[in-house]
């Protein structure tokens, strides 16, 4: 896994490369983990993203508090994870990271 990060003022940047695994989850949440404390936006660029499993919902329920997370370009296998989740845990608020019918852009949430 490959994963760049580009800080511009408050908001950082994250996209990684590859699959969303288990095998990879802590060097994702090592990349949260060191953003500087100044960092109000983390913005999870997805377009890279091959393959995703569970993981990348524990990679979703890591604190990043005081930051709004946001994920844009959401892969098929990554929209498709989102969709069973919610699905299948519906009070569990996946669907927040989903885009709205109405528009495609990014996806605005609280983590």
């Amino acid at each position: 896994m490959h994963i760049t990060t580009e800080l511009h003022g408050r908001d950082a940047t994250l996209t990684p490369r590859g699959a969303i695994d288990f095998e990879n989850l802590d060097q994702l949440r090592a990349c949260l983990t060191g953003l500087p404390d100044t960092v109000t936006e983390v913005i999870w660029d997805l377009h890279a993203v091959t393959f995703a499993d569970i993981a990348g919902l524990h990679l979703l329920s890591t604190p990043t508090a005081p930051a709004q997370v946001t994920l844009t370009n959401l892969t098929p296998p990554v929209r498709h994870l989102l969709e069973a989740a919610t699905a299948t845990f519906p009070d569990q608020g996946w669907d927040r990271h989903l885009p709205t019918p109405v528009g495609h852009g990014a996806v605005r949430t609280a983590a």
